[in-house]
């Protein structure tokens, strides 16, 4: 699996988790919002191939 497949896989299953706790009467109201806030600016960065930033690619990418 590559890089940006793993790390979107990972993303993907932290947008669930996120989603699913802020769903549960004892989440974080705040926390939950800043969780999923996070993950959607995160994916609308991607889209626009603007995440992730320069200097910040996958470790060893150009090796």
């Amino acid at each position: 699996m590559s890089r940006r497949t793993d790390d979107y896989d990972r993303s993907a299953r932290i947008t669930r988790d996120a989603y699913e706790y802020a769903q549960r009467e004892d989440s974080d109201p705040e926390f939950a919002s800043l969780m999923l806030g996070s993950m959607v600016e995160q994916g609308s960065r991607e889209e626009r191939g603007t995440y992730p930033p320069d200097g910040h690619d996958y470790p060893a990418s150009g090796r």
